[in-house]
């Protein structure tokens, strides 16, 4: 569907106003009971030093590796234990602790069928805490996730119900507080006039990049992915050098949202592309589903933040893309030779608008990128292979199990020319260029969509039927590393983005023991993270969400157990791994189960006692395990 937006931005901003109320207003409909339809004051209190001026960390949509980011990041000042209150009236209905994610978390159901989240907390307000622990001593777990009776822990707004922290994978001490509707999809907490955040600042542009979508585009002449810095003039961003577009063309942005008083990069909730006064392309982050939060690995350009870059954001829904937040989802616009207006814009929550509006296919192009490739790589369907030459280019030549095919360059400059293979056609097997012999590696294509099977004496490997996102060309090779003795399974996709786990099935030629080798990741030649496996018939098979590289070595020391105190008072040590990881711990006093916390980021456990009034007395036990199996063992009489 097509809409057409007048010229003046005011024309714009009322059209974006006319949709935002009317989302709005649809997502309101859940809001039925009459204290939050007739009230004059806000349904929800801010959950930190409400009635003053607070500051975020982050806030609704902003990209993130793996997710978008769900709700606001509350700055605490930089410490633990400010006080959370209750957002409204309510009660507790689900209490969660984790070493990763949320951490300590509370949710909170209110009678107006929303549910308040609060989280990575350092403790909880004293009756929930006495539940828990209880629950905790009940279970022997430190790990828990409980969901009270209704009428448990009934809270009035503004209540206290726990204390701010930097637990789970929370890189700083902050409160993470979202709104879910009844439908648990995420509301931005901003839409609802919080006075105590404040916010001037229009988002911020930083650069444009345009993506060639199929075969026959070009950006400047060449095909590819390209980058242009902005500049600001007149309050107005546009490119600093002139562009040439031809065939269908994808635009992406880097940009991010400031707020008064904070310099956190935050994300932009509306984002409009119009091309010659229609609009291609429109997206709304008023609400998230969990659902579709992976989806973020094709709405932003993964391979650019998989290869060191920013996080760009598409203004095309791509390939496997099934997010819902697409107000009108283009597809990328076919640029012919005429020219054309690009105008974007961006909108954050407080309506602070910024534009970028520049003119294409308007002037000389004196600037033609030069791109940052190897002898070939693989981009959207296409081989792009370049080649040096002393005034002549030569043909390049792909073969094909026996058979041979010549192309000519689409682009030729003084010294270098530019080639395009589809892969559509066939997986070249091998290349030749300039006389030089090149592997391509190519294993396979496999569509999405389908479960597939792909078997090799190397290693086997399986996708689900909702592994990927879109078409993947596989490829693979083994390398032997002779100085370390490890042989090395690099799958070439690492940049990929991949939407469910694929199982991998290594067929390795040394011997090795079974469960004390497992499968590591490798970075620039070290062994690294952590993968596992199952060995059967000298073969082992793990899951993983990345196709990158791989080899087996071997964990046969225990994990490292350091006392940081221990008194009648206090137990507390530091526990580190350093090559599988710590898998498990447990702790006893005169044989009893004795509870300990544990902080991943700081390596730490402490005991925490039912009856704090009883004193740490009698034979203490600590066994720490790591993941294959190690344990280490700990023991002194208090």
């Amino acid at each position: 569907m097509i809409h057409n937006f007048a010229k003046q931005q005011n024309k714009y901003h009322g059209d974006f106003m006319r949709i935002f109320f009317v989302t709005f207003w649809l997502s309101s409909l859940i809001f039925i009971q009459a204290p939050f339809a007739q009230s004059s004051e806000p349904y929800y209190l801010f959950p930190i030093n409400p009635g003053k001026q607070n500051y975020l960390a982050g806030t609704m949509g902003e990209l993130r590796s793996s997710h978008f980011h769900a709700g606001l990041d509350i700055k605490t000042g930089g410490v633990s234990g400010k006080p959370v209150h209750a957002a409204a009236d309510g009660y507790i209905s689900r209490i969660k602790i984790s070493t990763g994610g949320y951490g300590h978390a509370l949710y909170m159901t209110h009678p107006n069928g929303t549910t308040t989240v609060y989280a990575h907390l350092s403790k909880f307000e004293s009756d929930i805490a006495s539940y828990v622990l209880d629950r905790q001593y009940q279970e022997e777990t430190f790990q828990i996730q409980l969901f009270p009776s209704k009428n448990q822990f009934e809270f009035k707004k503004g209540d206290i119900i726990a204390y701010s922290g930097n637990t789970g994978s929370s890189s700083g001490p902050h409160l993470h507080f979202e709104i879910r509707d009844s439908g648990q999809r995420i509301l931005d907490p901003l839409q609802f006039d919080f006075k105590e955040i404040e916010d001037h600042i229009t988002p911020q542009l930083k650069n444009i990049a345009f993506v060639t979508l199929d075969g026959n585009a070009r950006i400047n002449e060449t095909y590819g992915r390209y980058e242009f810095d902005v500049l600001k003039v007149n309050n107005q961003y546009q490119t600093r050098v002139p562009i040439k577009l031809k065939g269908k063309i994808g635009i992406e942005v880097y940009a991010y949202d400031l707020l008064d008083g904070v310099y956190n990069r935050n994300g932009i909730s509306k984002t409009t592309l119009i091309i010659d006064e229609d609009t291609i392309f429109s997206e709304l982050k008023d609400k998230l589903s969990f659902s579709k939060q992976k989806n973020i690995m094709v709405h932003m350009d993964y391979q650019r933040y998989r290869q060191g870059g920013p996080k760009y954001n598409k203004l095309w829904v791509d390939d496997g893309n099934k997010h819902d937040f697409y107000v009108i989802g283009g597809e990328g616009f076919n640029f012919d030779d005429s020219i054309h207006q690009i105008t974007i814009h961006m909108e954050d929550s407080y309506g602070n608008i910024s534009t970028f509006k520049t003119t294409v296919n308007n002037k000389k192009v004196l600037y033609k990128p030069e791109p940052k490739m190897n002898d070939f790589d693989i981009y959207r369907n296409h081989l792009h292979i370049k080649s040096k030459h002393a005034g002549t280019p030569p043909l390049i030549t792909l073969f094909f199990s026996g058979k041979k095919k010549q192309i000519t360059p689409y682009r030729t400059d003084r010294k270098v020319a530019y080639y395009l293979w589809d892969l559509r056609k066939g997986l070249p097997d091998s290349l030749d260029i300039n006389g030089e012999m090149k592997d391509t590696y190519l294993y396979s294509l496999i569509p999405s969509g389908r479960e597939v099977s792909f078997y090799n004496h190397d290693f086997d490997i399986h996708l689900k039927k909702n592994s990927l996102f879109d078409t993947l060309y596989f490829q693979f090779k083994k390398e032997i590393d002779t100085v370390n003795n490890l042989e090395v399974f690099k799958f070439l996709n690492w940049d990929e983005p991949i939407k469910r786990s694929v199982e991998i099935k290594l067929k390795p030629t040394n011997n090795y023991v079974d469960s004390v080798f497992q499968v590591y990741g490798t970075y620039k030649g070290k062994i690294g993270s952590y993968q596992g496996g199952n060995w059967e018939n000298d073969e082992i098979s793990f899951n993983t969400s990345s196709l990158g590289t791989f080899t087996i070595a071997a964990d046969t020391i225990g994990p490292d157990i350091t006392p940081s105190r221990v008194t009648g008072q206090t137990l507390s040590f530091k526990i580190d791994d350093d090559r599988s990881g710590i898998n498990s711990y447990k702790a006893t006093l005169n044989g009893q189960f004795l509870l300990m916390y544990y902080e991943p980021k700081q390596k730490l456990i402490w005991a925490v006692r039912k009856d704090s009034n009883i004193p740490y007395e009698g034979e203490f036990l600590l066994e720490v395990e790591d993941n294959t199996g190690n344990i280490t063992i700990y023991k002194k009489h208090l």
